[in-house]
C-alpha cells in the first residue's frame, strides 16, 4: 500500500501536510524535552500540594487569557501565530540564563512548572486552531491523523533526547536544545500558510487570513452562548478531572518509589517515550480507519472508556508499574484519537470559535479541570477517602465523560453532514 493510498493525499496537499507534520514535530520535541523536568519538580514540590500549584496556574491563566484574546482580535493569523511562539522562545532563553545560578533554582522550579503548564496549552491550542483554519473537514479526516503523528514522533524524540542527555548535560543544556526545536516549529508556522492556501478545500479560504476581531473576553461569551462549545467545555472538564485523579495518585507512588529528581525525571521520560511510541503507531496505522469507519462520536468515547477500565483494574491492586501502564494507554489513546477528534469538531464551526472559543476551552477550561480534580483529591483525602475510593470516583467520572464525548461527536457529525449538503462542492 502506497502513501497516497493509505492517506488519500492529493499532490497539492503534500507540501502543506509535510510542513504541518514538521511544525508539530518541532513543537512537541521542544515541549517533551522540558516536560520530564517539570514533572520531577512537581513531585519534589509534593503531590499533596498539587491543588495549590494548579490553583496558581489557573490564576495565571486568568491573566494570560485576555492577552491571548487581544492578540487574536487585533492581528492577522500570519502575525499572531509566530508571535505566540516568539513569546515561548523568549521564556526558554530566560530560563536558560536563570538556571545558570544554583541559588535561583529552588525559586525557579515552581515558576518553571507554572509557566510550562500554561505555555504548552496555548502553543498546542494555537497549532490545532491553525490546522482547523487551513484544512477543511474532509481534509481533517484524511490528514489530521498523520499530522498528529508528527506530534507523537516529536514527543518520542524529545523523551529520547532527555533520557540521553539528562546525565551528561545540565538542565540549561536541555533548555538550549529545546529552543532550537521551538525555533523550527515557529519557522514552519510562518511558512505554512502559503502552502496551505493552495491545498485548502474550504469555501471561505480567501478569508482565512482576515482579522478574527471582537474583544479579548469574547471567548468567554462564546463558550457560554454556544451550545456546541458548552458541551465541548463539559467534556474537557470531565476528562481533566478523571485524568487528574490518576495523575495525583501517580505523584504519590513515584515519590515513594524514587528518592532523587534524576530518577523521577527518568521515570517520567520513560512514560512519555512509550506513550508517544504507542500514539505514533496508532496514528499512522489506525487513526484514519477509525475516523472514516466508526465516526467522531465513537472515537471520543475510547479514551474515557479506557480510563474507566484502568481505574477498575487499579482497585484490584494499585502499584506504580500499573499506574504507569494505564498512563501510557490512556494518554496514548488521547494523543492518537482524542485530541484529533476534538480538533476536528471545530472544523464545522466559524473562525472566531476556532481561535477564541477553542483557545479558551483548551487553556482556561482545561486548567479549571485541573484545579477541580486536584481539590477533589485533596478534599476526599482529608475526608478519609483514599486508594480504591478515589479510583471509584475516577471510574464514575470517566463513565460520564464517555457519554458526553459521544454527544459532542454526534453534534459535530450532524453539523458536518449539513455543511456538505449546503456546500456547492458537495455536488
Amino acid at each position: 500500500m502506497s502513501f497516497r493510498d493509505l492517506f488519500a493525499i492529493d499532490r497539492r496537499e503534500r507540501a502543506a501536510l509535510l510542513i504541518a507534520f514538521l511544525y508539530f514535530f518541532g513543537l512537541l520535541t521542544s515541549y517533551y524535552m522540558l516536560r520530564s523536568v517539570r514533572e520531577a519538580m512537581g513531585v519534589r514540590y509534593g503531590p499533596e500540594n498539587y491543588s495549590w500549584l494548579y490553583t496558581t496556574i489557573f490564576a495565571c491563566m486568568l491573566l494570560a487569557q485576555p492577552v491571548y484574546g487581544a492578540l487574536v482580535s487585533r492581528f492577522a493569523r500570519r502575525i499572531f501565530v509566530p508571535v505566540i511562539y516568539g513569546f515561548f522562545l523568549l521564556f526558554i532563553v530566560g530560563f536558560y540564563f536563570a538556571w545558570q545560578s544554583p541559588d535561583r533554582r529552588d525559586l525557579m522550579a515552581p515558576v518553571f512548572y507554572v509557566w510550562l503548564s500554561i505555555a504548552n496549552l496555548f502553543t498546542v491550542s494555537v497549532f490545532w486552531s491553525y490546522m482547523t483554519d487551513v484544512f477543511s473537514g474532509d481534509q481533517a479526516k484524511r490528514m489530521f491523523g498523520f499530522i498528529a503523528a508528527g506530534g507523537s514522533a516529536g514527543g518520542l524524540f524529545g523523551a529520547v533526547l532527555t533520557m540521553l542527555f539528562a546525565d551528561n548535560i545540565d538542565i540549561d543544556g536541555i533548555f538550549a536544545i529545546s529552543f532550537l526545536f521551538m525555533l523550527m516549529a515557529t519557522i514552519c508556522a510562518a511558512v505554512l500558510g502559503r502552502f496551505a492556501a493552495a491545498a485548502s478545500q474550504r469555501s471561505d479560504a480567501a478569508e482565512m487570513d482576515a482579522l478574527v476581531g471582537g474583544t479579548s473576553w469574547a471567548a468567554f461569551r462564546l463558550v457560554l452562548g454556544k451550545v456546541p462549545l458548552r458541551w465541548l467545555a463539559l467534556f474537557m472538564i470531565l476528562s481533566g478531572v478523571g485524568g487528574g485523579i490518576l495523575y495525583a495518585q501517580q505523584g504519590f507512588a513515584v515519590r515513594e518509589m524514587f528518592s532523587s529528581d534524576a530518577e523521577r525525571a527518568a521515570y517520567f521520560a520513560q512514560i512519555d517515550l512509550y506513550t508517544n511510541l504507542m500514539a505514533l503507531l496508532l496514528e499512522i496505522f489506525l487513526a484514519r480507519w477509525l475516523f472514516m469507519n466508526i465516526g467522531t462520536a465513537r472515537v471520543l468515547t475510547l479514551m474515557p472508556l479506557m480510563l474507566m477500565a484502568g481505574f477498575g483494574i487499579l482497585m484490584m491492586g494499585p502499584a506504580v508499574a500499573m499506574i504507569a501502564v494505564f498512563q501510557v494507554l490512556s494518554r496514548g489513546i488521547r494523543f492518537a484519537f482524542g485530541e484529533t477528534a476534538l480538533a476536528s469538531c471545530y472544523t464545522s464551526l466559524n473562525r472566531e470559535i476556532r481561535y477564541k472559543g477553542k483557545g479558551f476551552i483548551d487553556t482556561f477550561v482545561y486548567r479549571l479541570s485541573d484545579v477541580i480534580s486536584q481539590w477533589t483529591v485533596r478534599l476526599l483525602t482529608l475526608a478519609g477517602v483514599s486508594g480504591n475510593g478515589l479510583y471509584l470516583v475516577g471510574a464514575c467520572v470517566a463513565a460520564c465523560t464517555a457519554v458526553v464525548g459521544f454527544l459532542v461527536g454526534r453534534q459535530h457529525e450532524r453539523r458536518n453532514a449539513a455543511e456538505k449538503i449546503a456546500s456547492p462542492q458537495a455536488a
